[in-house]
């Protein structure tokens, strides 16, 4: 009687185990509800709910870029609608019939665009600024203490994950879209640039001006006609043969130097507080974090414009001198002002020639936003093909992932008549064994 009993309480445990995983797969529409159930399911189960898990990261981040790509595209929009303004402006002021009292009106309506230009080259969308280049943490352009306006960030772009272990670039950079290209040069050939523009590699790194180390900070420094000189201030100071002396064009400064021809001598010992040293200036090669490399030019004076370097000879290389937007708007404004770019006060005949050089420099400047635009655009198309694609493969294993831990829930419900009619058995089992007794047999 005791051996019945336990063998009816285990085999009501085992139904019970049976109703618990039916309600479960009836309730959830899975199949395990352990993974030692079935192993090798399980193991197909996990591998599918990993790709999920990839998937729909990849999905909200592309979601993310593509947010951000369309308003730099309604942004760039709008900067060439000002640009395009600014270039009638300019046309305006080159009429005869516009006078100085209306130039002066033009200038003023011009800074205001200047500061509208200002506010969409630091357009950022959660928390990214969209024209910084890599780093989107940081403001891609500040303002100076003399108003003028600095690039602050590099000429790499962002890339972003579109497929596991694919990566395409995002965006645009300030080179691109607020810089306009002043002159370029292949290999082995010369480069004229002048101290306000940037130097860019046909890779995106940057080529900034620097003293060639170590500076002479005492005595005397020769140097030739062609070569430029740097102060330990960073200042660029070029010759003038003619009087002769060197001269600061930022600061209006000049230092007398000795000698008619190569090499001429500056005493070092000048006895001044404002220059310390001077040295011969190069270009210096920045790598993408952003620190100086030991890649180095020569710099000599130009013929066109105040410097200029021989491009290396190797394949493929082209170097681009970047001129800034902002600096165009500048100049253009000085002129309807007439002023330079110091504030003195400048000729008429002076002040248009500066205006008519501004007008072919901010068509120069409109044409790279254009083209920025364009790569733009050839950009985020990447981005929405990418998310169609990503969203497709999610939808396809969300697919596979309920066919593959799916319970059948046709069988499920065989399985729960089978096992209500199993209890109803077993109860009526119990129940009659219930019934046995001594009394009962004698009756």
């Amino acid at each position: 009687m005791i051996r019945s009993t336990q063998e009816t309480l285990y085999r009501l445990d085992n139904l019970n185990k049976e109703q618990e995983r039916i309600t479960y797969q009836m309730s959830t529409g899975k199949e395990l509800q352990n993974g030692s159930d079935d192993a090798n399911l399980y193991t197909r189960e996990i591998y599918v709910d990993d790709k999920i898990r990839v998937y729909e990261g990849l999905q909200t981040q592309i979601e993310k870029t593509n947010a951000q790509n369309n308003v730099s595209d309604s942004t760039l929009s709008e900067i060439k609608d000002l640009l395009t303004y600014v270039k009638a402006e300019v046309i305006k002021a080159l009429n005869d019939t516009t006078d100085a009292d209306a130039k002066e009106v033009i200038a003023i309506n011009l800074a205001g665009v200047k500061e509208n230009l200002y506010d969409f080259s630091n357009e950022e969308v959660e928390g990214e600024y969209l024209y910084t280049g890599s780093n989107t943490q940081i403001q891609p352009f500040t303002k100076n203490d003399d108003g003028s306006i600095t690039y602050n960030g590099d000429g790499f772009l962002r890339k972003v994950a579109v497929e596991e272990g694919s990566y395409r670039e995002r965006g645009v950079t300030g080179f691109e879209t607020f810089m306009y290209t002043s002159s370029s040069a292949p290999k082995n050939s010369p480069l004229e640039f002048d101290s306000n523009e940037r130097i860019i590699d046909q890779d995106g790194y940057e080529w900034k001006m620097q003293a060639v180390t170590p500076v002479t900070s005492t005595g005397t420094l020769n140097f030739n006609e062609n070569q430029a000189l740097i102060d330990d201030n960073g200042e660029i100071w070029t010759l003038n043969t003619s009087i002769p002396q060197l001269e600061n064009s930022t600061s209006g400064s000049s230092i007398p130097v000795s000698g008619s021809s190569d090499p001429y001598t500056v005493d070092l010992d000048l006895g001044t507080t404002t220059v310390a040293s001077f040295s011969t200036a190069q270009l210096v090669k920045y790598d993408e974090s952003g620190e100086a490399t030991s890649d180095t030019l020569p710099i000599i004076n130009g013929v066109d414009k105040a410097y200029q370097i021989t491009t290396p000879d190797e394949y493929g290389i082209k170097f681009e001198a970047k001129g800034s937007t902002f600096d165009v708007m500048d100049k253009i404004i000085n002129a309807l002002n007439q002023v330079d770019s110091n504030g003195d006060a400048i000729s008429a005949d002076e002040a248009e020639e500066s205006l008519r050089e501004g007008l072919s420099e901010i068509s120069e400047a409109f044409d790279a936003a254009n083209a920025g635009h364009s790569q733009l655009g050839g950009r985020n198309r990447v981005f929405e093909i990418s998310l169609d694609r990503v969203s497709t493969k999610l939808t396809q294993y969300n697919i596979l992932s309920q066919e593959i831990g799916a319970a059948d829930l046709s069988k499920v419900a065989v399985e729960a008549k089978a096992l209500e009619l199993t209890y109803t058995a077993l109860y009526s089992t119990i129940n009659k064994m219930n019934e046995l007794s001594l009394v009962n047999f004698i009756r």
